[in-house]
This record gives structure tokens, sequence and C-alpha cells, in this order.
């Protein structure tokens, strides 16, 4: 392939005055803007399953239950990834003004799991898969050499370890 006309590598250059970004071949740039996920998150679930949620999370995967209320609990999962498990209708929060939980609106186990998974992190990845294999979870069969599994509420995760390389993963 040869060099574009000269004409068209004019299209290329970037206008020195024009916003940060990349150039988009009209001689502008175009900004770009990066995302990365937050460190909160909500499910709606079934209110049946509340104590399977706080034993699962809290017991074998040694997170914190930071607040609970009649309709809802935030649990820490780490440092600083908050889940929050939605029961049903209840009264606002001060921090949740507006906003309804509806466990009739939770997704069934099985719809779960065509949604997102999360992947969960161990230092020591036998030993977590022991403590979730027998607390009871739902063990997904997946062509892959982790722990994919349904923990209570019916979000769905993988287990890797924390320095294990998971670049084949990736882009």
């Amino acid at each position: 392939m040869g060099r574009a006309p000269a004409s068209h590598q004019d299209d290329r250059r970037v206008d020195p005055g024009g916003a940060t970004g990349k150039p988009n071949g009209q001689g502008k740039r175009v900004t770009v803007n990066n995302v990365v996920f937050g460190n909160h998150s909500a499910l709606r679930v079934r209110r049946a399953e509340r104590d399977r949620i706080r034993r699962f999370y809290r017991d074998v995967l040694g997170c914190e239950v930071g607040r609970e209320f009649d309709d809802k609990d935030d649990i820490r999962v780490g440092d600083d990834f908050w889940i929050s498990f939605l029961y049903e209708r209840g009264n606002a929060r001060e921090v949740d003004e507006g906003v309804t939980y509806a466990s009739e609106d939770a997704l069934s186990d099985d719809d779960f799991l065509k949604a997102i998974f999360l992947e969960l992190k161990a230092d020591d990845v036998d030993e977590m898969r022991r403590k979730i294999v027998d607390f009871g979870v739902r063990v997904l069969e997946v062509p892959d050499p982790h722990l994919y599994f349904q923990a209570p509420g019916g979000q769905v995760f993988r287990l890797v370890g924390t320095t294990e390389d998971l670049s084949r993963y990736e882009g």
C-alpha cells in the first residue's frame, strides 16, 4: 500500500486548537471519556434468602455486614466494594430517598445465570473453593478451569487467585 494523497493526509491532521482526545480523521479531536466500574452494586433478592446471604458473605467470604435495615443489607467485599441486597419495599432511608426495593422484581436464579458474573479473588483459591462448595452453593459447569458458582441471592461469581495471570481473558 502506498501513502495516501496529500489532500487525505491533511484530513488526518489534528487541529491543535481542538478538544483533547483522538483524531477523528477530519482534522478535529474527539473527546474520549474513560470510565471505570464504581465500588457499589445492588441486587434485588428474595427475602427468604436473607439469612443464607448474610451467612455466606460474612462466614464464608469473610465480608463485613455494614448496615442492616428491614429491607436492605449493605455488605462490604474486600476493602472498598459494597453490595446492597434489596429485599422488598420498605421505609426509605435518607441515603436511599426515593428508591423502591421490590423483591417481586428480583431475578429468578435461572435469570441470574444469564446476567453478569463478578470475579472474586482469593489468596488461597483451594481453601476458598472448599469453603464455598461446602456451604452448598450451586456450582456451574463452565468450560474454564475456575470455579463458577451461584451465591445465595442468585449472583454468579468466578473464583480466581489474587496473583493469577488472567491476561488470556483480556482483549
